[in-house]
């Protein structure tokens, strides 16, 4: 009896330590998922332009171009793979274009703008890749 009761605490214990390495495998995995960054690329915001060559994006992006009603918005904007939506912002926060590029020929367009002032940009990936290019023709 003492030898079936010395084998029945010795799986216990085992099968606890292993219980505990699969939890902490667990961990490290989700952690080193959480590190990972949210944008692989290259970016460019500047006064004229915001260009994203994007390797890999999770999350959401934005940068603010202050444009006049005689300049001109020229759009590029195509996904290689997962999904992208593009927000461009008026002024007055109402949405002069909101989209997903469709991931095979993307889209090229130009925005005549409505008024003088601030315009955000806004650009969320999800396991995404792809390029965007937002220019201000003046």
């Amino acid at each position: 009896m003492k030898n079936a009761s010395f084998h029945s605490q010795n799986t216990k214990k085992r099968l606890l330590i292993l219980v505990v390495l699969v939890i902490e495998a667990a961990a490290a995995v989700l952690i080193a998922l959480r590190a990972a960054p949210a944008f692989q690329g290259s970016m460019v915001k500047n006064p004229d332009e915001f260009r994203l060559d994007i390797r890999r994006m999770n999350g959401t992006d934005s940068h603010v171009l202050t444009l006049k009603t005689s300049d001109t918005l020229r759009v590029h904007f195509k996904t290689d793979s997962g999904r992208m939506k593009l927000e461009i912002l008026a002024p007055d926060g109402s949405s002069l274009y909101s989209g997903n590029s469709d991931g095979t020929n993307g889209s090229d367009f130009e925005l005549n703008l409505p008024a003088d002032g601030d315009y955000q940009i806004n650009v969320t990936g999800e396991r995404a890749s792809g390029e965007l290019l937002v220019q201000a023709v003046r």
